[in-house]
This record gives C-alpha cells, structure tokens and sequence, in this order.
C-alpha cells in the first residue's frame, strides 16, 4: 500500500491506496506533507481490473455493514452510506462513515464497459491503449479521493462551498471570475498573473464562506495561447500530464487564505469586449447554473447529497449554499463581461479598473 499526507484548503487527508499509478499521480499534484498529528480525513483507495464487478455491498465493501437499500445503488448502515455506483462515473463505488477522522474507502473498477466475450474481445482490439485508457481515468479519481471528501468535511459543517469559478488577488481584494465551461474563465485569470501584485486563488474551482473566497490548488490547465502568456512567470512548473482539448497541466503558487470579493463578473465569450453591471441576487444564481453545468462540482453535489443520507446534521448545506452566496455577494458590484474572441488583453484592462475601484472604495 501507498500512504500520503495531503493538505487542501485547512483540511488533512491521509490516502492509502493499492495502485502506485495513483499514488504517484497524487505526489505530483499535491506538496509533501509531513504533519504528524491525526488527519481530518482517511481515505483507502482500492484498484480493480477487468470485466464488470458485481454491484452488491457485501461484494463491493465486504467489511461496511448495510441493510437498509434506499436507491438502486444506495444503501444505508449504522452511521455509513454506500454508494455502489456514481452518477455518470460508473465505475466508482464509495463507503462513508463521519467521525474524527472521517473515513471513506473507494473502490475503482476499470472495465470497458463489456460483459462476458465482449469484454475480452474489446481488451485484445484495445490492448496498446489499455495503459492510456487507465492514466485518463486518475483525474476523476483524485476529485473523488481528495476534493470532494474535503468540500464534503468543509461544507458539512457550513464552513465554506465550492464554486465553479476562477479566483485572482489584486492587492489583497479577490476577483471572482465564473462562467459555464469553456468560457474563458482560465485565459483571463492566466492573463491577470501578468499584472504585478496578482495572487492565483484557483482557475478553476474556489471555496468561499459567505464572506471570503479561497483557494482551492489545482494545477493550472493551459492550451497553447495561455502557456505563452504564463512563459514569464516565475514559479510555474508543467507536470508533464496533457489533458483534454490539448492542454497540459502546470503547478503554480498560489494564495490560500480567505480574501475579501473585490467584485464578481461571469465571463463569456462575444464579439467586443464589453462589461455590464448586473444586480447581485442574479449574479449569485447565475453563478449555481454554472456549479450545475460544471461536471466537476455537479458530481460532488450528487456525491454530498447522497452522504448527508448518513449525516442528517449536514443537510443545512443546501440552504446554506444560496444564503452564503447571497451574503458574499451583499454590497460586491457584479458584472457580465464579454470576452472578444483571442484579446484577454482587453478584458484585463477592464477588470484592473474593477479592483482599482473597489480597493479605493474599501479604504
């Protein structure tokens, strides 16, 4: 087994698991942690291989007793929920119980989504393709091993909720930059780290607590356009993974303590760069429909509802998520700021104005 110390946002996950892919995947995404008191969150991580596995408790988490089936793939034992299999990421099957630490043990199933001969059959066409096939799947397994038990440890007990947005410091006062997928949010946010005194919260994922945001470390995804725009900066280091839409991944510093919102703008792309004020109540929903579009936060609130099945103290979190982002947003000017096409230049001009004035408003 493989053991490693993570640090995220305030929270320590200690992650054991049997698959050395993943352990080294998690090594070079996560700094070393040597801390030695108990972890927040132990997670066990288990790999398996081959054709489908059979979905039944006793089959998937033979030592996590449940009696009580609620859904298909749901069922419920003392102080536990196991779900056999996640939302659209089949092949993940997670067991929680809350304590200290809270403890969760996922199991991974590689298959080709074949039965019987076609199972066989798809491996011996595939065979060159298999290693590839089961690098890809390490992204998603680290979101359900590290980030969401985090989000869950954290927004369980109403202390911070994860968005679907960018986040860069300007001189102590954050931007918050969200946007449905796709929309640009990390080109601007890289093309920010260019201003002097600019902090990367996070490019794609950010926590916020109803009265700051913070960050939540990721390594940076950069197509060809963004990587020349961070060439300079000091402190960037590609970690030799591509990814999808031909974008390889970077470390980068970034700040991790609570900031207080400069301003909140949602990103699109159009033909002019043109910025317009929106009011803050719909700004905040805007910003839910993006958490919703988003694949990566849309698992985790499928994942968090099903855990608050065991854990009935944390259903708070789903009013919590609207009044908290009311209350960050209270008295923040919120804008809509269309991006044209291959200028990010254009839109960092307008979003140094924004912090400007809001830093000369604050003081």
């Amino acid at each position: 087994m493989h053991r490693q110390r993570i640090e995220l946002c305030g929270v320590s996950v200690d992650v054991e698991t049997d698959h050395p892919e993943l352990a080294s995947y998690l090594a070079g995404q996560f700094a070393p942690c040597t801390a030695s008191e108990p972890p927040d969150v132990a997670v066990r991580v288990r790999w398996t291989d081959g054709p489908r596995a059979d979905l039944t408790p006793r089959a998937v988490f033979p030592d996590w007793p449940a009696d009580t089936r609620v859904d298909r793939h749901v069922w419920l034992g003392p102080g536990t929920v196991l779900c056999l299999r996640q939302d659209d990421a089949p092949q993940i099957a997670i067991a929680s119980r809350p304590g200290s630490p809270r403890r969760l043990e996922l199991r991974f199933h590689f298959s080709l989504d074949a039965e019987g001969w076609r199972e066989t059959a798809k491996r011996l066409v595939r065979w060159r393709r298999l290693a590839t096939l089961r690098r890809a799947r390490l992204s998603t397994l680290t979101y359900y091993a590290v980030y969401y038990p985090v989000w869950w440890h954290l927004e369980s007990r109403g202390l911070a909720h994860p968005l679907h947005a960018a986040g860069v410091a300007l001189d102590g006062r954050a931007l918050l930059l969200g946007g449905l997928p796709g929309c640009g949010k990390s080109t601007v946010a890289t093309a920010l780290l260019g201003v002097p005194g600019a902090e990367l919260l996070s490019d794609n994922v950010v926590l916020h607590d109803g009265a700051e945001l913070h960050g939540c470390f990721e390594p940076l995804l950069l197509d060809a356009a963004s990587r020349a725009a961070l060439a300079d900066h000091a402190g960037a280091t590609p970690l030799g993974r591509r990814h999808q839409y031909a974008r390889d991944a970077y470390a980068l510093p970034h700040r991790t303590g609570g900031v207080p919102l400069a301003a909140a703008v949602l990103i699109a792309r159009g033909y002019a760069t043109r910025l317009t004020r929106l009011p803050a109540g719909e700004c905040a929903r805007l910003l839910l429909v993006a958490n919703e579009a988003a694949k990566e936060v849309r698992r985790y609130h499928v994942l968090a509802a099903l855990l608050a099945l065991a854990e009935r103290d944390g259903l708070a979190h789903l009013e919590q998520r609207i009044a908290h982002l009311d209350r960050l947003l209270a008295g923040v000017p919120c804008y809509w700021l269309d991006v044209r096409e291959g200028a990010p230049a254009e839109a960092t001009a307008e979003l140094r104005e924004l912090a400007a004035a809001a830093r000369e408003a604050a003081s």
